[in-house]
């Protein structure tokens, strides 16, 4: 299980949730700039996406190894975040000269002498980012287990990897109690393909750095008795051992299993549980 290789006859599904409520526009710091939640998030999320165009990338174009998809919602609402609304799943080929625009984005980077680099790279968009009003995630996941549900139902999808699904949000949903979005996340979580469950992987960001931050608990003990963390935590997926060499170096040991989560995550953290959960990229023929 899990270990499906990647092809263009089997793509890999990705799809990303962002939380646009009104509480992201709070500041917080990103690569030595101050921003925003909601810009910091957009911007992780566009890297992503170029990042696994790269991936697809070969003389001849680009191969649609991936499925991509990306919602936002608030207020009420919850929406593709293509330039075209009416699209859910894009491919690199369909993604690829079709950003928004390009930005400047300032990089920061540690050498292992322990000096800093900072260097300019030109950032494609195509998420742009967005803070306003409520915060439903109980629609957002009703929605993804509708996108989901059709994307594993599709036959040439059956002996694909399952669908990696990351939820990244800073606070608690405005809608839905407790029992609904416990149904509704394992709704998500029993989707699936022949090689395996969908993975809901929810990433609790903060911009106060000062908390402590939870990455991949083992366990509900490692969180703060805080209803809504525990809630994530069941709400989340356990980790299949693929990933298991990654989150260990992340968290700086453990021996698993994981559960697919962060709490007061920062920044940088948010990058890095975005590369673990798309390790499956290394499944590429």
């Amino acid at each position: 299980m899990y270990e499906a290789r990647i092809s263009r006859n089997h793509p890999a599904a990705f799809l990303i949730l962002i939380d646009q409520s009104g509480s992201m526009s709070e500041p917080t710091t990103f690569h030595g700039r101050r921003m925003s939640k909601s810009e910091a998030v957009a911007l992780t999320v566009n890297m992503l996406i170029d990042e696994l165009l790269n991936r697809c990338k070969r003389e001849e174009g680009y191969r649609d190894y991936f499925d991509i998809a990306v919602q936002g919602y608030h207020g009420d609402r919850v929406v593709s975040l293509w330039g075209d609304p009416e699209r859910t799943f894009m491919r690199p080929s369909e993604l690829a000269g079709a950003e928004l625009c390009r930005v400047d984005v300032q990089q920061e980077r540690t050498l292992p002498g322990g000096k800093t680099v900072v260097s300019v790279i030109s950032q494609k968009i195509w998420v742009r980012p967005l803070a306003s009003d409520k915060t439903p995630m109980y629609s957002a996941l009703r929605r993804c287990h509708e996108l989901c549900s059709q994307w594993c139902s599709r036959r040439s999808n059956r002996e694909s990897y399952p669908p990696t699904i990351f939820n990244i949000t800073d606070g608690e949903s405005s809608e839905g109690d407790e029992r609904r979005l416990l149904d509704a996340a394992e709704s998500i979580r029993k989707l699936g393909t022949d090689d395996g469950t969908a993975l809901l992987i929810n990433i609790h960001i903060c911009s106060d750095e000062s908390r402590r931050q939870v990455l991949f608990p083992m366990s509900e003990q490692e969180l703060p008795e805080q209803r809504y963390a525990r809630l994530l935590y069941r709400m989340s997926s356990t980790m299949p051992d693929i990933y298991g060499e990654s989150i260990v170096r992340l968290r700086g040991g453990g021996d698993g299993p994981f559960r697919g989560m962060s709490y007061n995550a920062g920044m940088t953290e948010l990058v890095s549980m975005m590369d673990i959960g798309s390790v499956s990229v290394n499944l590429l023929f």
